[in-house]
């Protein structure tokens, strides 16, 4: 299927809630309370509700018509920005070899020596490539795929590692089948009251 590189209103996504969750995750209490956990999953998948950041009419009215297209449409999904977690730097960024010169971009997070590597398939355009060699950064010259978050690197010697500074988004698509919404109030002043508008992280959709 094809995938929509069109972004929510900006204020409407400041205005969701949610992050990242674990899918997959189980746990078990034994009988003397100790916990027992099983992590089935390589990354996290991000969950959001819109439904928080309806203010007007035409703030339903915009996410309605792209629930149409999403689900009446070939597209299977479209962009969505998490304000809190947007910006790639040198500090928090990798690129890892796939093949030959084609590398791809991950999100970095770190703690106290411990890393974990997300990839990121959907970044905006204007990256830029910082290429360390011999400990001397430079930029580098690549071709960025912004539908796949892969980078084609020019030039590489062995050694040289990379890192990269631009903005990223996630692919999102709406979790639930239905939507459901009531009126409220009294004609000619009817509100429309949306319930929870959710959406969940896709992967790998070019």
């Amino acid at each position: 299927m094809a995938f929509l590189h069109q972004r929510l209103n900006q204020r409407i996504e400041q205005g969701a809630q949610g992050g990242p969750s674990v899918p997959g995750r189980t746990k078990t209490y034994l009988p003397g309370g100790k916990l027992v956990q099983g992590f089935t999953a390589s990354a996290p998948i991000h969950t959001f509700d819109v439904s928080y950041a309806i203010r007007r009419a035409s703030d339903y009215q915009a996410i309605l018509d792209i629930w149409y297209v999403v689900m009446f449409t070939p597209y299977a999904g479209f962009l969505f920005r998490d304000w809190r977690d947007y910006q790639l730097t040198t500090s928090n960024s990798r690129l890892t070899l796939i093949s030959g010169s084609i590398y791809q971009i991950n999100r970095v997070h770190s703690y106290r020596g411990v890393e974990v590597l997300r990839p990121i398939y959907k970044p905006v355009a204007g990256l830029v490539v910082t290429r360390t060699r011999g400990g001397t950064p430079s930029t580098a010259t690549v071709t960025t795929d912004t539908t796949t978050g892969q980078v084609t690197v020019t030039g590489h010697v062995g050694g040289d590692t990379y890192t990269c500074t631009g903005e990223f988004d996630l692919p999102v698509t709406f979790t639930d089948d239905a939507w459901v919404s009531t009126l409220e109030g009294a004609a000619p002043n009817l509100l429309v009251v949306s319930q929870a508008i959710k959406l969940e992280e896709i992967r790998a959709i070019a």
